[in-house]
């Protein structure tokens, strides 16, 4: 423990360090690095000025916060993500697109295995993972969530790697309650694998935007063969899931992700109202605070390598407890 306490120590020096120099390099220049790096081209100067002026504010939104993580007061840091363009009030409605399951008991409900999960877990690291993927500006989390808890269930259970398509549930789910880019259930998504089955990703290409419904059942690769969603508000249960099972689904509260670069996220103010659909991948604990290893869908380019790390058992923190749901291949 005091090894891990001096090497953060460490970190927190470099990181303080690291606040000076990017300070002094000019907004102008970072706000040229950032439309360089993710391809911006505004309409006309008008707008190009609007998007300047709010990346601006977000540049001091992010200095402000990581001068209080290099003194320790938050466990999180910040820094230019693709969002930095973007209001806070647009960037939170951008989400709104992974909704809980309307009547939980008209679901198969299966008691996970109570016993002992391991203390700490990393699925990644048995690459069993699928690449982190990006849904751009459609609202089809749910179905990248859905899809990355089907790919790794079934390189657990066959050591063999799928990568499934979104766009497939994206079209053709609508009659089990999705409304492709305008959101969905991931419930509704394994429903719908369960009954009719899904494409891989390269028969049936992303599009990111809401398209008709092209399946072919001569092409589906896979078929579920049920689904179990965990007991509601149980942060235990979803552990011993990950521990023992493999990655679990989970819909969260999203509203504070948009600058988050690294760190364990922890925010008092984060709901229960959830909007977002992700994968927890593992679980572990770093000097004293526990936390779970989430898969997002933004791209690599976002937070930690396309994760985050969220608080662990601090009163299902962003709902992450609430809606657990993963695959049986």
């Amino acid at each position: 423990f005091a090894v891990l306490r001096k090497n953060k120590m460490k970190f927190l020096v470099v990181f303080a360090a690291l606040i000076l120099v990017i300070s002094a390099t000019s907004d102008k220049d970072q706000w040229l690095q950032f439309k360089e790096k993710y391809g911006r081209d505004y309409r006309n100067l008008k707008e190009e000025q609007q998007r300047f002026s709010i990346f601006k504010d977000n540049l001091v939104t992010i200095q402000e916060h990581n001068e209080k993580y290099a003194k320790g007061e938050t466990s999180y840091y910040m820094g230019v993500t693709p969002f930095a363009d973007l209001t806070p009030t647009e960037f939170i409605s951008m989400l709104n697109s992974s909704r809980p399951i309307p009547d939980l008991k008209l679901k198969p409900l299966v008691d996970v295995d109570a016993s002992a999960a391991p203390s700490a877990i990393d699925w990644r690291d048995k690459g069993v993972v699928s690449e982190v993927k990006n849904q751009g500006g459609c609202g089809g989390c749910w179905a990248f969530s859905a899809t990355g808890a089907m790919e790794a269930a079934y390189a657990i259970k066959t050591g063999n790697h799928i990568s499934l398509s979104e766009q497939n549930l994206i079209d053709c789910s609508t009659s089990y309650g999705n409304s492709g880019c305008s959101g969905g259930t991931i419930h509704s998504a394994f429903q719908y694998v369960m009954e009719v089955g899904i494409q891989a990703e390269s028969d049936y290409a992303y599009q990111g935007r809401d398209g008709s419904c092209s399946y072919s059942q001569s092409k589906s690769v896979l078929k579920i063969s049920n689904y179990v969603a965990l007991s509601y508000d149980n942060e235990r249960e979803l552990q011993n899931a990950v521990g023992t099972i493999g990655p679990v689904s989970v819909s969260i509260d999203a509203n504070g992700f948009q600058l988050y670069s690294g760190g364990i996220y922890d925010d008092s103010t984060c709901t229960w109202t959830v909007n977002h659909g992700v994968l927890v991948v593992g679980y572990g604990e770093e000097s004293g605070t526990e936390y779970w290893i989430v898969k997002n869908s933004w791209g690599s380019d976002w937070g930690m390598s396309g994760y985050i790390k969220m608080a662990r058992n601090k009163n299902d923190q962003c709902g992450i407890g609430l809606w657990g749901v993963y695959p049986v291949i």
